[in-house]
């Protein structure tokens, strides 16, 4: 199997273990992540057909469960992976004619789809579910994941902007929701100069319904699916060229990467090597990723 295979292989078993993870029944490992919803969708729409079994559970989780999605986040999740509409559009499509909820993004379903009943939910406790959990609670809005995002930073105020990015939700949004939050006693705000931060309210009762979620469970998805996506998709793209120029096209790749790759602790690749040896340093890297990726031990 080559690199880029090893490499997509391993992101449709994160999404099967994902979905494994919030009641889809399929075999292999449960993810112990955190897990991003519209991240998943938009990786399951993205690499879904090369696995039909994951597939047929998604879109049976989604006509299930479906409400529980931020479609205006989807939107902007799957434009940070680089999930074309032509990818995401048919998925929805084929959700709503199992009877689920009918997402805008929804295109025309490419064949007839019937739900497998492939989804066992009975209560949505564990990491894997946090943010399920809190939508179910509060809402499909930014309310739920401003909430699911303070949690790890439970005593550390974190400023509205890093806020945002973490959420995927506007910066305006982000501040009138906290504000709604800080009304019901459930976050804490204080200004430093024109600054706002937020933390999460220090009543133990609520810290304790909340439950405490290990940090090193908590990763960026959205980031992550990115970088891999972008990846694969350099290395799966026809390619008449050289090795010496692939050499060249990988390593702006990589360079252009490289901020994310060092924010999200992915495996660097070497770039000591030079000219054409790069081609051979970045399929290296390639199989370094797939396995940094793969929930499989």
């Amino acid at each position: 199997m080559s690199p880029t295979s090893r490499l997509r292989r391993a992101l449709v078993d994160r999404a099967a273990a994902q979905w494994i993870a919030l009641g889809v029944a399929l075999a292999g490992p449960e993810d112990e992540t955190v897990v991003d919803l519209e991240a998943l969708i938009a990786l399951t729409a993205e690499v879904g057909d090369d696995d039909s079994r994951v597939r047929e559970g998604a879109i049976d989780w989604c006509a299930a469960y479906g409400e529980a999605v931020h479609v205006g986040r989807m939107r902007v999740v799957a434009a940070e992976m680089g999930v074309p509409g032509d990818r995401l559009g048919p998925f929805a499509a084929l959700v709503a004619e199992a009877g689920g909820p009918r997402w805008p993004v929804a295109t025309q379903p490419p064949y007839r789809y019937r739900s497998r009943g492939k989804v066992h939910v009975r209560d949505l406790r564990g990491p894997a579910r946090r943010q399920w959990r809190l939508r179910a609670a509060y809402g499909v809005n930014a309310r739920a994941d401003i909430l699911a995002a303070l949690i790890l930073r439970a005593d550390h105020y974190i400023t509205l902007a890093d806020l945002a990015r973490a959420t995927r939700f506007t910066k305006r949004n982000v501040a009138v929701t906290t504000r709604s939050l800080q009304l019901a006693c459930l976050v804490e705000i204080e200004r430093v100069g024109n600054e706002q931060r937020v933390r999460l309210s220090r009543d133990p009762l609520f810290r304790a319904w909340l439950g405490v979620v290990p940090q090193a469970l908590d990763l960026d998805w959205p980031a992550r699916f990115a970088a891999a996506l972008e990846a694969l998709r350099f290395a799966s793209a026809e390619r008449t060229t050289a090795p010496v120029v692939r050499a060249i096209d990988a390593r702006a790749l990589v360079e252009r990467l490289g901020p994310a790759i060092r924010r999200l602790g992915l495996p660097e690749p070497d770039t000591a090597a030079l000219g054409g040896a790069f081609d051979g340093a970045f399929d290296r890297w390639l199989d370094e990723l797939a396995v940094h990726l793969s929930p499989n031990p």
